[in-house]
């Protein structure tokens, strides 16, 4: 039985946020607590518009560890497939956020729990309990999380699932980012709807064009490729049409979690066709423009709160 709409699956960090923009982190004085990763975004933005998301990943047994797994909780997200590692930190991050809202990190990972996540922990019948299974591409810089990732990818297309992917592609985490691009086009040619910034898709497309990046992905075998473009909105690309969607215009305070919360958007928008019976192949595209829109919405309001996931708005605000 699918009792989730969404199981998202991959990181779950601390964030430590600085009580203003515009500093380095070396003469920030106060930082504050904020739960980070972004298929836990994903995951909170989801249930914060009303889907049944899940979360899979490990945390730390530390007290960090407790607050990630009380967070997710306490925001309605399904911590079931939330494991403990047995000695591993649960990863932590220091935000600096620049005066235009663009940030930089700092990573204490070496290596997280969630880095640590094995083909062990993927409990098949977790994965059969989503309608759909959302993927990053941090846990597949290295094992044992890439053969995890693996594992819950093969676990979504053998129960029916439909596949979604953010690659947020981080090249500071792969010992070797040359790697990156030949896996994760191999991983994108068996899912089906991409979400994808534009500035990745050089590295993962072969050209900065999003109509034209749009395409080759899709030729890969996607169903539905989503082209974020920041400010300027997102372009999708689908069986049944492609265009380009303005972004809202809001003040920007911080764009860390902008494209977790356009992912939410993007997919709780989607859920009631899903449910329906329609493939990600079968989307209309009336359908497309208007998960499209809720996923500029849901990503602008993201940027205006500092922190990964304070600004992601509930149903009930849109």
């Amino acid at each position: 039985m699918r009792d989730l709409d969404v199981l998202s699956f991959g990181e779950a960090l601390v964030d430590f946020f600085p009580s203003e923009t515009g500093l380095p982190l070396a003469e920030v004085e106060t930082f504050h607590r904020q739960l980070g990763g972004a298929p836990a975004n994903v995951a909170v933005g989801l249930a914060r518009l009303g889907a049944r998301a899940g979360l899979m990943t490990l945390v730390g047994p530390d007290e960090f560890g407790r607050f990630v797994r009380a967070q997710l909780a306490r925001e309605g997200v399904d911590v079931a497939a939330v494991g403990i590692h047995r000695t591993a930190k649960t990863g932590v991050t220091f935000v600096s956020v620049a005066s235009d809202g663009a940030r930089s990190f700092l990573f204490f990972r070496h290596p997280s729990a969630d880095q640590m996540i094995g083909e062990v922990d993927v409990d098949a019948a977790q994965v059969a309990r989503a309608r759909i299974l959302h993927l990053g591409s941090s846990t597949l810089a290295r094992e044992p999380a890439r053969a995890a990732t693996m594992r819950a990818l093969d676990f979504a297309r053998a129960s029916g699932a439909i596949v979604s992917i953010d690659p947020n592609w981080r090249p500071h985490l792969w010992d070797d980012p040359s790697e990156a691009p030949p896996l994760l086009r191999r991983v994108l040619a068996g899912v089906d709807i991409v979400k994808i910034s534009d500035d990745e898709l050089g590295p993962l497309a072969g050209t900065a064009d999003p109509e034209a990046g749009a395409r080759a992905i899709a030729a890969l075998g996607v169903a539905l490729v989503v082209v974020t473009l920041g400010a300027r909105g997102c372009y999708f690309h689908a069986r049944a049409g492609s265009g380009f969607l303005p972004g809202e215009r809001v003040a920007v305070v911080d764009t860390t979690g902008a494209g977790d919360g356009f992912v939410a958007g993007l997919l709780a928008s989607l859920v009631p066709s899903l449910q329906a019976g329609a493939t990600a192949a079968d989307l209309d595209a009336e359908t497309l423009r208007a998960a499209c829109a809720l996923g500029n919405r849901v990503g602008a309001r993201a940027a205006t709160r500092l922190g990964a996931t304070a600004g992601l708005p509930f149903r009930r605000q849109l």
